[in-house]
């Protein structure tokens, strides 16, 4: 019994089959109002999770009402679930999304070949879409990263889903506790890959280094993604994804960063490339609030201290 209830828990893979059969058989101009209702479902549902995003948006977007923050908080689950709509749709081999790309020239350098670099990116508009379609545009080969789905069962579905809806271009990696992945992402930088990991939250095991959001208030960042570009000197790109419409997506690219300093200084490299990422982060989060899909708490009330070790 535990077993089936959990199945039917928020992170339960019921939900993502639940997703793919609406997504597959639901007429169109009946699925704004099936991903409505959803969202109000699921915003009703979740008390915990209206808690958590509304503690975000505080931060983010300080000085609201308290309805307002209550629009605030379902206008980000109701993004959320149209972008789940599109990836159902993209898994299903439907071509129904239109993209357009802002910050062109930020990207060239991607397209060159024996070029390595990290691609950072954050929880917003549509990670698992943008992907493959950058990978097809560049002609080159792109390792994304992944946590794992919290319960097996959904692991295994989505991982099925992934497999059936596979690209040439495309390989993902799934940051499992105990594995050697820091070593295959090095080893790929180095040998001119792409790797392309999300920067804006902290799970399981996932070491984290503190940055200045603003004054007082810090937020946890993954401390890989900046390690992995020092150990391979390659640059971190940072690429994020807004839904700007139905089945409609920009793809927005920013300055590039890579460390110049001493290789050996790891510590200085890592607190550079930790203050640049929480600077561009915070100017896209605070510009993008309502689809910054990130339902665990992120920031804390404190000073931050740059004399960690590495």
């Amino acid at each position: 019994m535990n077993s089936l209830l959990r199945r039917f828990n928020v992170y339960g893979d019921f939900w993502m089959r639940y997703l793919f059969f609406a997504a597959r058989w639901c007429p169109w101009f009946l699925e704004p109002a099936l991903t409505w209702a959803m969202g109000a479902v699921f915003f009703l549902a979740l008390k915990k999770t209206r808690f958590t995003v509304a503690a975000n948006l505080a931060v983010v977007r300080p000085g609201q009402t308290l309805w307002q923050y209550v629009k605030d908080t379902f206008c980000v689950i109701l993004n959320y679930g149209w972008t789940l709509a599109d990836m159902a749709h993209v898994r299903l081999g439907d071509e129904v999304i239109d993209w357009e790309v802002s910050g062109q020239r930020h990207l060239d350098g991607l397209a060159q070949a024996g070029a390595g670099a990290v691609i950072l990116t954050a929880h917003m508009g549509n990670y698992d879409v943008a992907a493959p379609m950058f990978a097809r545009r560049l002609k080159r080969r792109i390792h994304t990263v992944r946590v794992p789905d919290r319960h097996d069962e959904t692991q295994e579905f989505m991982k099925e889903r992934r497999v059936e809806n596979n690209s040439e271009w495309l390989t993902v990696h799934y940051n499992e506790p105990g594995g050697m992945l820091a070593v295959e992402l090095t080893r790929l930088l180095q040998e001119g890959e792409l790797v392309a990991i999300q920067g804006d939250r902290v799970l399981f095991d996932v070491s984290a280094r503190p940055a200045e959001f603003r004054d007082g208030i810090t937020w946890q960042l993954p401390r890989g993604p900046f390690l992995l570009a020092l150990v391979a000197r390659v640059p971190i790109v940072p690429v994020f994804i807004v839904r700007i419409g139905w089945r409609r997506y920009r793809a927005i690219a920013h300055e590039p960063f890579q460390w110049t300093g001493d290789p050996r200084d790891k510590n200085a490299a890592q607190n550079a490339a930790a203050r640049w990422w929480s600077a561009c982060l915070r100017k896209v989060v605070e510009q993008h609030w309502y689809q910054w899909f990130v339902f665990e708490r992120v920031f804390e009330r404190q000073s931050i201290h740059d004399d960690e070790e590495s």
